[in-house]
């Protein structure tokens, strides 16, 4: 009788056991499928702002060459989307006077520890792992010569939107005709590009990538860095002024 009474315990028990590892296991593969399904989503929903971006790159560059204004449409999927810190830029000569500067607004689409910045043209993603330019400015750098595009680039909208929604992004060139013009600089000695920005390694490595010797400073009183380009191995660069776009969610 005792002997049926220990069997029909240890049966007792070995079902708990087995039962509470089932649940667990049950409880662990659901845990990690739905973490894992989160960061997909997270992930396509990047990727799609990523594609949507490279068209606000193209309608950017429709309306620096003339078109009055642009709209771009992107799927927010719950993700923010904001005016961000601004960028500037800066052409100083051989003295260290500024010969031409701007600044510009970026756009955020922010997902998680996930984002992807536009500014002025340029394309950037950004994670944990650092920030890579995925989407080259408008101008150029060549061997011997170079063409930036001096643009104020400036929101004219809400802060920011969210929620499930799709967003029109509109760019709108702000300036008279008469105020577009450009300057050529054909004595580079000593004149260097300057760009304060919180993601400085996408452009040094950019423009590195095209011969300009880069270097990063850390500035003290900013919680930017700069990123400091010689100009000097160019013949000759020019700077357009296309004055000023604004940009607005709607």
């Amino acid at each position: 009788m005792f002997r049926e009474d220990r069997r029909g315990v240890s049966e007792v028990i070995g079902f708990v056991l087995v039962f509470s590892l089932v649940v667990a296991s049950v409880g662990i593969v659901f845990t990690v499928g739905l973490g894992g399904l989160q960061d997909a989503r997270d992930t396509e929903r990047v990727t799609n702002a990523e594609r949507a971006f490279d068209v606000l790159a193209e309608n950017y560059r429709d309306v620096l060459a003339g078109t009055p204004s642009r709209s771009t449409q992107i799927r927010l999927s719950g993700a923010d989307m904001r005016a961000g810190d601004d960028v500037e830029f800066e052409v100083r000569d051989g003295d260290g006077n500024t010969t031409a500067s701007w600044s510009v607004t970026s756009i955020v689409f922010a997902v998680d520890d996930e984002s992807i910045r536009f500014v002025n043209g340029a394309v950037i993603r950004e994670s944990r792992d650092g920030a890579v330019m995925i989407q080259d400015p408008p101008g150029f750098v060549g061997a011997d010569r170079a063409l930036f595009q001096d643009v104020a680039f400036k929101n004219g909208g809400p802060a920011g939107v969210g929620g499930d929604r799709t967003v029109q992004v509109r760019t709108e060139h702000t300036s008279n005709s008469d105020n577009i013009g450009s300057n050529v600089y054909e004595n580079t000695t000593g004149r260097e590009l300057w760009i304060v920005t919180h993601n400085p390694e996408p452009w040094r490595t950019y423009y590195g990538d095209r011969g300009l010797s880069c270097g990063v400073t850390d500035l003290a009183d900013d919680d930017r860095d700069r990123v400091e380009c010689e100009l000097d191995g160019l013949d000759r660069f020019v700077v357009v002024d296309q004055g000023s776009i604004t940009f607005s969610f709607e």
